[in-house]
């Protein structure tokens, strides 16, 4: 499917009171920011990749009347057409932080006589100044003369403006002094800059804070009105009357409905109508949120103005200056930003304004700041609003004015067109007859004056609609994927600068450019759907087509993701590991191991380590999904050993069982088929002699060893009745601590006897005689050195 824009129109609002019409074309190129430009000789914004400005605020350019750049400047340096420093061209001094820094005027009648005005930051002692550029000089590359930083004000505020006179010819040079009410209005006419200004003592006080010298001033298009914008404590914005052929501002309106005054209103613009005023406002109590203020001007009464207040967006971030360019759209400064925002249809109110954040590239690895260009804002009363057009559409062209054009003279600059390159109509039409770009000529009469105005056109060939292929997306585990809508693009698309395109879920949100999916390289989808792609010409022309392709879900096979295995160091030197559990039969699968050239469902390893294989499912490879959809199983193979008992430690009826060994290992006490424990520590314990067994649970092997826990009948009864007739140490035997030596003492401290661990005990003789009734003592050495002594009770 294909989609061709079919209407493309200059549209050019005309007060024709002025023979400077044609001026436009010096503000067709822009240097702002962090080295951006742009150049809107197309009628459209191109990204100016060369310029060498770096400015957090003030900056300034001028072009020739056929918008070929000339120079620019951030009121410190001057560069020229061919980004160099212009000779001469350091030193000025204006400041990169002053609001309107610098602003750049002709000297009437003269093409090849510039001056540079400047303004300090912060009421700085550099003042409003102005040098002279005279383009003669260094081979037409222009040069800074010795008439070089002229002071004209000592203490100004970071403002400036230029509005063409009454005359049409003169222009009005507005800046305002620091610590006082009074604006000046320099005259530059064919004689140069008269240095005795206009004085307005009209309006507030600047003054306080440093900081309050900050924001924009601006005159409207029409030359009848001034905004002046105050930030920080003196926030608030003023609107004058302003009379073109005086130099004076009268009939102040104060708005002052704005939130912050840690910084507050700071840029201003007219609308190409000069009927709308737009004011943008840093919020910077509110961790730095903006807003784009309205004003109607034609509400009515200076309250009515002021309640017309409308807040055509509020957005994240710093947004600086508002400027007008001769597309007739504004545009928004934001911070740090590689776009700027566009008020795309500015004479309108609320909403129809069209406000689109973040919409115009401003140059690769380039930034705004917070300034834009200013330039004699008379230049864009003739502004002219146009779209440009695909290869074979037909082209509209219209004027619209409330004067009477008594003659009209269309050159649509087509030669190849012959007889049709021409038209004397007032709204005609035009089909060019190749892709290109175009000068358009527009010669017409009015008011018994002819005057001509310069256009640049495009017409560029569309987009091709896009032959893609399904996007197969691989679910793991039955998840919700996440995948690159980017991947569906042809490599050859995405490497092509000539292209921008973006994404929609619906055909009619393609079409109108609106609803784009956000985040196309972290895409998620639960279905199989339909994903449009909108392919758009970079340069902005309008042409474009939409092409669409598939999404298809496929399952990636259903694994046991992760198996742990030991192999015992006392036993094999290998081991098998395998694919685990699989819901098909083996052959609806392929196998890749980490381990080179293993491909089967089990292998056998010598070494332990991390071992992957990845499971392909057979039927999932397609011409669309080559590689098929997979999942990665991990087998961690381990070494273990069987334990070995390095000691146990008895206190009392307790025992500590050390053991070392590579494995993870489990206890039991007296029974190899018992109830195991993690712990190594047995309490409690029954005197007597215990077999401890550990056992490793990776099943390498099971270890045990024998101990005694002591203790001491405390009588006997050696009267032959078979019960209690010996006496005998608990815990020893002939293979427990056999060695140990038992010796048993009358109260008195006489040796009696000497008794064997394997023995059945003492029978209560002495040398065949029984022995009383009576306490007997008795002292043991154990075969591992600890040693007992106590007594007991032999009864008859």
């Amino acid at each position: 499917m294909k989609y061709i824009r079919v209407l493309i129109i200059l549209f050019i609002t005309l007060n024709l009171t002025t023979t400077n019409i044609w001026a436009q074309n010096e503000s067709a190129n822009w240097f702002f920011g962090q080295k951006a430009g742009l150049n809107f000789n197309n009628g459209f914004p191109i990204p100016i990749e060369e310029g060498e400005l770096n400015t957090v605020e003030g900056c300034a350019s001028i072009s020739s009347k056929l918008g070929e750049l000339l120079f620019y400047t951030d009121g410190l340096s001057v560069w020229n057409k061919n980004h160099q420093i212009m000779t001469n061209g350091t030193g000025l001094t204006g400041d990169d932080s002053s609001t309107q820094s610098a602003i750049i005027i002709p000297k009437p009648n003269s093409t090849t006589i510039y001056y540079i005005f400047t303004v300090d930051a912060r009421a700085g002692a550099d003042g409003l100044r102005y040098s002279e550029v005279d383009l003669t000089l260094d081979n037409g590359l222009g040069a800074i003369t010795s008439t070089k930083n002229v002071l004209l004000l000592s203490e100004s505020t970071e403002k400036i403006t230029a509005i063409e006179s009454a005359d049409g010819e003169s222009i009005w040079v507005i800046g305002h002094k620091w610590n006082s009410n009074e604006f000046v209005s320099y005259l530059v006419d064919n004689n140069g800059v008269n240095t005795t200004p206009v004085i307005s003592a009209v309006g507030s006080v600047h003054q306080g804070d440093l900081n309050n010298t900050i924001g924009y001033l601006k005159a409207s298009p029409n030359k009848e009105k001034i905004a002046c914008v105050k930030s920080f404590t003196n926030n608030e914005v003023q609107l004058f009357d302003f009379n073109p052929a005086t130099g004076i501002l009268t009939n102040p309106i104060t708005i002052a409905n704005f939130t912050s005054d840690d910084f507050g209103p700071y840029g201003c613009e007219f609308s190409p109508d000069s009927r709308i005023l737009y004011v943008s406002e840093i919020l910077r109590d509110y961790n730095e949120i903006s807003r784009i203020h309205q004003y109607d001007l034609t509400a009515g009464t200076a309250q009515q103005i002021i309640d017309s207040d409308t807040i055509i967006t509020e957005e994240n971030g710093m947004l600086g200056a508002l400027q007008q360019a001769s597309d007739g759209k504004i545009y928004v400064a934001k911070l740090n930003a590689s776009k700027l925002g566009v008020i795309n249809t500015p004479n309108s109110l609320g909403t129809a304004s069209n406000y689109v954040p973040n919409s115009v590239n401003v140059g690769n690895n380039k930034s705004s700041a917070l300034g834009l260009p200013p330039f004699i804002q008379s230049y864009f009363f003739a502004t002219n609003v146009f779209n440009n057009t695909c290869f074979g559409d037909t082209t509209e062209f219209n004027i619209d004015t409330a004067s009477t054009i008594t003659s009209i003279l269309w050159d649509f600059g087509d030669p190849n067109s012959g007889a049709n390159n021409t038209s004397n109509s007032l709204n005609p039409t035009h089909v060019y007859t190749a892709p290109g770009n175009y000068n358009v000529t527009i010669t017409f009469e009015v008011d018994g004056e002819t005057q001509v105005l310069y256009r640049s056109l495009t017409i560029a060939n569309e987009p091709p609609v896009l032959n893609l292929p399904p996007l197969v997306v691989c679910n793991p585990n039955n998840t919700t994927p996440i995948f690159n809508l980017i991947d569906a693009i042809p490599v050859s698309i995405q490497n092509n600068s000539d292209y921008s395109f973006s994404f929609f879920t619906t055909e009619n949100d393609a079409i109108a450019d609106t609803n784009p999916i956000l985040n196309p390289l972290e895409y998620s989808t639960t279905v199989n759907t339909t994903v449009f792609v909108r392919l758009d010409n970079a340069n902005g022309n309008g042409c474009y087509s939409v092409s669409e392709f598939e999404i298809v879900l496929l399952d990636s096979p259903l694994i046991e993701d992760f198996e742990a295995v030991f192999f015992c160091s006392n036993g094999s030197s290998s081991i098998p590991i395998d694919v685990g559990y699989l819901p098909l039969p083996l052959n609806n699968y392929s196998f890749e191991w980490s381990v080179a050239g293993q491909t089967s469902s089990e292998i056998t390893v010598t070494e332990a380590g991390n071992y992957t294989v990845t499971i392909t499912e057979n039927a999932s490879i397609t011409p669309e999904n080559p590689d098929g959809c997979s999942a990665i199983r991990t087998v961690t193979v381990s070494t273990s050993s069987s334990a070995t008992i390095n000691n146990v430690e008895i206190t009392g009826t307790n025992a500590l069982i050390s053991v070392s060994g590579l494995g993870d290992y489990e206890f039991a006490l007296d029974t190899p088929n018992g109830n195991y424990q993690d712990s190594n520590y047995f309490e409690n314990i029954t005197p007597g002699i215990h077999t401890v067994y550990v056992r490793d649970k990776n099943t390498c092997g099971q270890t045990e060893t024998t101990f005694s826990i002591i203790d001491f009948p405390p009588y006997f009864t050696p009267n032959g009745d078979g019960v209690n007739d010996f006496w005998q140490v608990y815990g020893v035997s002939a293979t427990v601590e056999p060695n140990t030596i038992i010796h048993i003492f009358n109260r008195f401290g006489k040796f009696i006897t000497e008794i064997k661990p394997e023995s059945r005990g003492w029978d209560g003789t002495l040398n065949g005689k029984p022995l009383p009734t009576n306490d007997y003592w008795f002292f043991v050495t154990l075969e591992d050195g600890r040693v007992f002594k106590s007594h007991f009770t032999l009864k008859r």
